[in-house]
């Protein structure tokens, strides 16, 4: 039997044993529908309550702005809807060339439509979107300003704060994509206009997000008689996974700074380990590393090494189907030949250092 060693923790995470318990311990006992007015409506009502007040306090924020989603696509795309709706003559919308797929989509749509005008903004060589930066880039008409917190293909950390001083100077509203980096990395949600989460991205279900949209930002439901969550978005509450969300979230937020340390040492494990003939590229969050093969194509390398146990991806889950060059590398000044080459380990607290030795090993043997 092949030992299966798993290295793609950015696409998801294993569900920690303690949010399983709450998800079946829930789903059993706790069925009713959370808007129903009877006894057992109210019983999941209240679980759905709880978590939402649990999860403003651990991200200091209003509850009321939180909106429980199916994950992070429908967090990022029903969030930047409904703040770009708001800009009147103002139709420019900033973003970072390192966002998620998701959010792209969502902007080609509203460029299609002829509803915004979208504009990318410039990075250094660090792949950071700087506070000098984006002060050049907002005009007249920026209406909507979107930066990732963590990109999912690199690791780069963009620095939210110091880019959302400049957003409230200019009373611009700003969008984070916080999927990779909730529970991950110490980040500030306040005075956000809006931010997206994941579930499975920290260890909790899949098909279960978070949105949250200020209460003090202008904002637009996309959706007309919607009485569920404010009305931003319809639907029967998924309570077994929205209480299994909370539990993962009041497990991983205690860790994150010792997980974090944990994961920077993995890194400068491989970093030391792998042949110098394979480049190694990453930003500032440890848990995930790219590697870039001085010859074979990465979807060779993936297949290949898999049969040997090891799994680990070439991009996002999400965009691994879109035959284009990756933007995020692109980005960064690879070639679309060379984003062809490179592969993406993300390491979780669960992996050994003995685990980073044997993929080092065994890609060192196979392409190094």
């Amino acid at each position: 039997m092949i030992l299966m060693i798993y290295f793609d923790n950015a696409a998801t995470t294993k569900m920690s044993a303690a949010a399983l318990k709450s998800y079946r311990e829930v789903a059993e006992n706790f069925y009713g529908n959370s808007e129903s007015l009877h006894f057992f409506g109210n019983q999941s009502n209240s679980l759905v309550d709880e978590s939402r007040q649990t999860i403003a306090k651990l991200f200091n924020v209003i509850p009321d702005g939180l909106i429980f989603t199916s994950g992070g696509t429908e967090s990022n795309q029903v969030g930047i809807s409904t703040l770009a709706k708001v800009g009147g003559k103002k139709n420019e919308i900033l973003v970072s060339p390192l966002e998620h797929s998701s959010v792209y989509q969502i902007l080609d749509k509203f460029e299609a439509d002829k509803k915004a005008h979208i504009r990318f903004l410039p990075v250094d060589s660090a792949g950071k979107v700087t506070p000098t930066i984006l002060k050049k880039n907002i005009s007249s008409k920026t209406a909507l300003i979107i930066i990732q917190a963590v990109n999912s293909i690199v690791g780069i950390v963009q620095d939210i704060k110091s880019l959302k001083t400049i957003a409230s100077e200019n009373k611009i509203p700003l969008f984070v994509d916080t999927v990779q980096a909730t529970a991950k990395i110490p980040i500030d949600f306040s005075n956000l206009a809006g931010f997206s989460c994941s579930a499975h991205k920290f260890n909790g279900p899949k098909s279960c997000g978070l949105l949250f949209l200020s209460p003090n930002a202008l904002t637009v439901p996309q959706y007309n008689n919607v009485f569920q969550q404010n009305g931003f978005l319809p639907g029967t509450l998924d309570v077994p996974s929205i209480v299994s969300m909370t539990t993962a979230l009041q497990e991983a937020y205690p860790k994150i700074d010792a997980n974090y340390s944990y994961l920077k040492g993995l890194q400068t494990r491989l970093e030391k380990n792998i042949s110098r003939e394979i480049k190694v590229i990453h930003g500032a969050y440890p848990g995930i590393c790219g590697l870039m093969l001085p010859q074979v194509q990465a979807q060779e390398a993936v297949t290949t090494m898999g049969q040997s146990g090891f799994c680990f991806s070439t991009v996002s889950a999400c965009s691994i189907k879109d035959p284009r060059p990756n933007r995020s590398l692109l980005s960064l000044g690879l070639s679309a030949e060379e984003t062809k080459r490179y592969i993406r380990l993300s390491f979780s607290p669960s992996n050994t250092p003995a685990e980073i030795d044997l993929f080092a090993e065994t890609l060192n043997e196979m392409y190094g």
